[in-house]
């Protein structure tokens, strides 16, 4: 084979690996899983291929990120043991390449975001688990935030995975612990606030670190400290409520809002400091789902039940 027919057979296995993973996005999309499935098994089967064929660092790199893409599909289907297998081979080729090359930073990527799926599936059951794969991807996503810290997708995945070991110490009840992580988290989202003002993105996660912080703060009965994470998140949700009022998830959460600052209230002032919140809270979620939905009825009655006079 000449070189340039190497480059067009290399090229054609590069285009069906595109185009398979894009239909199985579309199909996904349009609620076909099984038509997402072949898909995907044709796009990892033509990655394999590839880094058979021609086996170097830009195809044995693609070859774990499509092994990472196979493991989404099973996750997004509820079938997290599968999930697990693909997340598992897709880790086995980065750290192969980086044994190979230690520096290069797709290849850290690869491995952070392998790490932390896994760490994912394993935080519904084994917390010990979970520590671990989220601590490995950590040690990944703090070198990536130090090697380019410009790259804001690389920063705000380190603020997650703080977050989600912040989460897991509050399972456990170390409650000191989870705010530290919960702080560094908050640090790191406000930064990219910062810089970019206009994403929602930025500024939901900002707003999450805060709720994360008022809820351990409540749970200590720190009032003070617990309203004022809440106030500022607050501020950050009607903000966002106010980009789109069609999106419910926004709605939803700034229900809950209002509901946690009714419990401050109710602790720090008394039921006639709670009674705007809940009413708030309430009003919110009516007006969003409707009086009948199953979340109306079960917040009317859960705060039915709150002392509010």
């Amino acid at each position: 084979m000449t070189r340039w027919d190497a480059v067009r057979v290399r090229q054609g296995i590069v285009d069906s690996c595109t185009s398979a993973e894009r239909a199985g996005d579309e199909a996904v999309r349009r609620g076909k899983p099984r038509e997402a499935r072949r898909h995907y098994e044709r796009m990892l089967a033509n990655a394999i291929r590839l880094a058979e064929q021609f086996p170097d660092l830009s195809t044995r790199r693609e070859l774990s990120a499509s092994f990472a893409k196979y493991g989404d599909f099973w996750q997004g289907a509820g079938r997290p043991d599968q999930a697990a297998e693909a997340y598992e081979e897709g880790l086995a080729v980065a750290s192969r390449l980086h044994e190979e090359h230690p520096d290069d930073l797709g290849v850290l990527r690869n491995l952070r975001d392998g790490a932390f799926k896994l760490g994912e599936i394993a935080a519904a059951g084994d917390g010990r688990t979970a520590r671990d794969r989220y601590d490995t991807a950590l040690s990944y996503a703090e070198r990536l935030a130090d090697a380019d810290p410009r790259h804001r997708g690389d920063r705000r995945e380190l603020g997650v995975i703080q977050e989600r070991l912040g989460l897991l110490a509050a399972d456990r009840g170390e409650h000191g612990e989870a705010a530290e992580w919960y702080a560094r988290a908050l640090s790191v989202h406000r930064n990219l606030a910062l810089e970019t003002p206009n994403d929602p993105g930025t500024r939901r996660d900002l707003g999450v670190q805060h709720e994360r912080l008022g809820d351990l703060a409540l749970l200590r009965r720190d009032l003070e400290t617990a309203r004022a994470h809440y106030d500022e998140a607050l501020t950050i949700r009607r903000a966002l409520l106010g980009d789109d009022p069609r999106d419910l998830r926004a709605q939803r959460a700034l229900s809950v809002l209002c509901e946690r600052l009714g419990d401050v209230a109710l602790l720090a002032d008394g039921p006639d400091g709670a009674r705007q919140w809940y009413d708030d809270s309430f009003a919110i979620l009516d007006a969003a789902l409707g009086p009948k939905h199953p979340e109306t009825r079960t917040l009317r009655k859960k705060l039915r039940s709150r002392p509010t006079g």
